[in-house]
Parts: structure tokens; C-alpha cells; sequence
């Protein structure tokens, strides 16, 4: 969305910020919500170091600890942002609304601005002195609201793998990927290859 002399476009971009969030909600719905990715099952009693071996590489969130209770409290708006996901993906708006709404009350989203001493105020979707669960929670639920609000959710895809149900945003132009991952695409080529080989007559 661009602000031109005449007011509001309606050219719609995913910008840096909503990026970085999404892709940090993408990791906490795909670590503690879904059941299969990349061919194998996700545990349900995945513990702290399972959990977070995606968000341990991830600029946000890889220099802070959280707790077994941090870890039920991010699962839990992690099943509800799963939700949101999945009904942006099949169309259902307000059901995806209802269900971000709830997560942007609860763990208390709120636009304001953040400095540190000296340094630029940058905005920021979460308390200044919130806990970091919820501050992921707030700002992910945001990025997801944004995506609605700014007609991108098209962007938003489940990987086309078998056995996997991980999510991923699609920043190509055409808005053409199929999977979270080099590693299901190469999966998905060397089924489909082997599947070509059986149906070959002999």
C-alpha cells in the first residue's frame, strides 16, 4: 500500500517489518502447531530444545531464553495463529480475524514506539516492557492482520509436499512457490520422478 499526494493506493506490498514477523510467525506456527514437516512427525510432546531449533537462528529470537511455561503460553497462541493461517490460506477472512483478535487482546498488541538511549524510535506492535512471549505473540499477530488488511494473504502458502504441513511466505513476483523448503522441493522431484519410472511400460 503506497500514500501518494492523492491519499492511499491500492497497490499492496509486503513490506521489511510485516516480513520479518510473519516469517517469525511462520517459525513459531511450524515448531508448536503443526503435525508433520519435511517428511517426518513433530513429536506432541516436543520439548524446549526441539521446539526452538528453528527460533534459535532467528535474528529475534536466537539471544533469549524462555521457560517450559514461556513455551506453553507462546504454544498457545501459536495454535491460534495456526488457525488464522489456515483460514487466510482457504479464503475465510473473519474467521482468521476472530481468531488474531483474540491473540492481539490477549498478549496486548499495541502500536507505540521504542528507543533505546540515543538511539531512533522505531514502532513496535508490543509493550515496551512486555515479556518476549508476548511480544512475539502481539507483533506475529499483527503481521498476519496487516497481510489482511493490506489484501496480501495470497502471499501466505502450506507446503505442497507429502508429509509435510509446514507454512512459508512466498515473496516471488508471480506468487508461484509450492514448498517451505529446498529440502521438500527435492523430495517432492525425486517422488515424482521415481513415480514416472513405475508407470513407464515395460
Amino acid at each position: 500500500m503506497t500514500i501518494v499526494g492523492g491519499g492511499i493506493t491500492g497497490q499492496a506490498a509486503i513490506d521489511s517489518y510485516v516480513a520479518t514477523w510473519v516469517d517469525l510467525c511462520l517459525a513459531i506456527v511450524n515448531d508448536l502447531a503443526i503435525e508433520v514437516r519435511q517428511g517426518r512427525q513433530v513429536p506432541a510432546d516436543t520439548g524446549l530444545a526441539d521446539a526452538f531449533a528453528h527460533l534459535a537462528a532467528n535474528p529475534l529470537t536466537k539471544d533469549f531464553e524462555v521457560s517450559s511455561a514461556d513455551v506453553d503460553d507462546l504454544g498457545s497462541a501459536a495454535r491460534r495463529l495456526h488457525i488464522a493461517i489456515d483460514t487466510c490460506i482457504a479464503g475465510d477472512l473473519l474467521t482468521a480475524a476472530f481468531a488474531l483478535n483474540t491473540v492481539l487482546a490477549e498478549f496486548g498488541a499495541v502500536p507505540n514506539l521504542h528507543a533505546t538511549p540515543g538511539g531512533v524510535p522505531h514502532l513496535a506492535f508490543h509493550g515496551a516492557d512486555a515479556p518476549i512471549v508476548d511480544a512475539w505473540a502481539a507483533e506475529s499477530a499483527t503481521a498476519l492482520a496487516f497481510l489482511i488488511g493490506t489484501r496480501q494473504t495470497h502471499r501466505l502458502g502450506q507446503c505442497s509436499a507429502d508429509t509435510c504441513d509446514a507454512y512459508y511466505l512466498d515473496s516471488t513476483k508471480n506468487a508461484s512457490r509450492r514448498f517451505c523448503s529446498l529440502a521438500c522441493q527435492n523430495r517432492a522431484k525425486s517422488a515424482a520422478y521415481r513415480q514416472k519410472r513405475r508407470d513407464q511400460p515395460e
